[in-house]
């Protein structure tokens, strides 16, 4: 057997790379999902804010598609109809507290500090700006965050599948 070239490893390693990220890339599913999402939270917000009557039974529908929606997300059939096509093992997933933490770190952030906003300028309809700021996170923001989660987790994994 022959030892491999130092150009031909480089090449294999840059191989195994491309296909890492194109895994964790498949696993952010649909963009329209996201787009989606955040127009949801945003009308959410809009219609607790405009209509506080309404907003007193929507929450529990939109809790119910919340929670469907992530239960889809975590089977094979509910990804494939998401556009989701790769689901990434929870096996290599980091389950110490810090790791649990560091996905709420900027949910929570722009929550304090759009709040700490909004009460300190005193502006009205908070709700509706707040939602347009969530909603724009999870737009924009919501699949960078996952795809650095995910590729931060195959390092700390140490690469295992």
């Amino acid at each position: 057997m022959t030892e491999p070239t130092p150009e031909e490893a480089a090449a294999a390693l840059h191989a195994v790379r491309q296909g890492k990220d194109q895994v964790a890339r498949s696993a952010l599913g649909s963009r329209r999902l996201w787009i989606a999402c955040g127009l949801a939270l945003f009308a959410y917000c809009v219609v607790i804010d405009l209509a506080p009557a309404v907003g007193s039974w929507l929450l529990w529908p939109f809790l119910l598609v919340c929670l469907g929606l992530s239960f889809a997300l975590r089977t094979r059939t509910g990804g494939a109809l998401l556009g989701r096509r790769v689901a990434v093992s929870n096996r290599s997933l980091p389950v110490g507290l810090r790791w649990r933490l560091l996905r709420l770190v900027p949910v929570l952030a722009i929550g304090i500090v759009g709040a700490l906003l909004i009460a300190w300028l005193q502006v009205p309809h908070a709700a509706i700006y707040y939602g347009a700021l969530a909603g724009l996170y999870v737009v924009f923001l919501g699949p960078k965050f996952q795809l650095w989660l995910l590729r931060r987790q195959d390092e700390v994994s140490g690469g295992r599948a």
